[in-house]
């Protein structure tokens, strides 16, 4: 077994880490050239993933992940710091953009619009754009929802989020009544990215369901 799938190991069962992080540490092991880079290949590593068109926010994700295998790989029992002497790559300076936001007028928009009743689609998109506007999570927050998570009666919504941490939103009033729409042809165990129009029953999405919602 090599050490990358050792750190991976270690990580899912001692360190309790999500299904995310170990895909996210995959990836950036991807760059790595050995399982004991120097410090001129840990150089390289960041040449090569600027030349491929990586900007700097992608390539400190990669690179906080390759940090903390080097810590691990070093065999230190203590955080990473200053005094640590293994190989390490430094953060990359991120600019610091303004983000775009809606307007009032974009996001009235969403919330008045009325897709067709008997469409589906539609209706589940929207309600996707509601409960994204209700309570600010993340996509794959919004799209893991289950049914069992709804509160209609108090208003209250139940999120996992990153770290496996839930949070509860309260008055989420925008997306309530495109639940309650739904709410009766779902089992309890249903999640927002699962659903697909069966006549009247819900099931799993045929493929690319998921990352069209995504790309709302």
């Amino acid at each position: 077994m090599s050490r990358f799938s050792d750190f991976i190991r270690e990580r899912k069962y001692l360190a309790n880490v999500s299904p995310a992080t170990i895909s996210w540490y995959k990836h950036a092991f991807k760059w790595l050239p050995s399982e004991s880079p120097t410090q001129a290949e840990l150089k390289d590593v960041v040449l090569r993933m600027r030349e491929a068109g990586l900007k700097e926010t992608g390539c400190n994700a990669a690179l906080r992940a390759i940090n903390a295998y080097l810590h691990w790989a070093s065999g230190s029992e203590h955080k990473c710091g200053a005094g640590c002497t293994h190989p390490r790559i430094r953060q990359l300076k991120e600019p610091q953009n303004i983000l775009p936001t809606l307007t009032g007028g974009q996001v009235h928009l969403l919330v008045n619009w009325k897709p067709k009743p008997k469409d589906f689609h539609d209706r589940r998109l929207h309600l996707l754009a509601l409960l994204l506007l209700d309570t600010g999570c993340r996509i794959t927050e919004a799209l893991t929802t289950r049914v069992l998570d709804v509160d209609l009666d108090n208003l209250l919504i139940t999120l996992d989020g990153k770290g496996r941490k839930q949070r509860v939103h309260s008055n989420f009033v925008c997306s309530a009544k495109g639940h309650a729409s739904l709410h009766c042809r779902l089992q309890p165990e249903t999640g927002l990215a699962a659903l697909h129009n069966t006549g009247g029953r819900a099931s799993a999405p045929h493929d690319g369901t998921a990352q069209h919602q995504a790309a709302v």
